[in-house]
């Protein structure tokens, strides 16, 4: 069963992304690579989208930015913060395409993925979409810099209400 995918903007839609099994075949349509496949990337038919966990970091493998659609970055544990700085510094280094957070994601760090540059978001199993969509309000005006709001709210002239 596909996963659902939440965009930053609260519309939902069904993950289109697959990844290679276990027998090593290449699915047909959009395809996730892990790092260790990237070699695989001129076989994807459909997107391609790449998989970054913490043994993957942006700050030490040269990714073909350019080629992907798509980065999914896996949160293990929301205590770990490596996923935000590697959206973050994927974002510096040019990235255009989708930023997607995956694993350990619920309604309490929606705001702060979105700060670094996320679009979309694959909440963790048993986390109830309707709430991560509420969530995406909590928070209307950003009073920091961020990757997302690049002028600080202070520096706008806006008043906060």
């Amino acid at each position: 069963m596909p996963n659902t995918v939440l965009f930053k903007d609260g519309s939902i839609c069904e993950d289109e992304y697959q990844m290679i099994g276990e027998d090593g075949v290449m699915p047909t349509g959009n395809v996730l690579l892990r790092a260790t496949e990237l070699d695989r990337l001129d076989e994807v038919q459909g997107k391609k989208g790449l998989l970054i966990t913490v043994d993957s970091s942006p700050e030490e493998h040269q990714f073909p930015l350019q080629k992907l659609d798509l980065i999914a970055i896996n949160f293990a544990v929301f205590t770990d913060g490596r996923g935000y700085s590697f959206a973050a510094l994927l974002r510096r280094q040019g990235f255009v395409g989708e930023l997607r957070a995956v694993g350990d994601v619920f309604r309490d760090t929606l705001n702060y993925m979105k700060r670094s540059g996320f679009d979309s978001f694959i909440l963790k199993d048993g986390k109830d979409v309707n709430e991560a969509i509420a969530g995406l309000s909590d928070f209307s005006v950003p009073y920091q810099a961020s990757v997302a709001v690049p002028e600080p709210h202070y520096q706008t002239g806006q008043r906060i209400s």
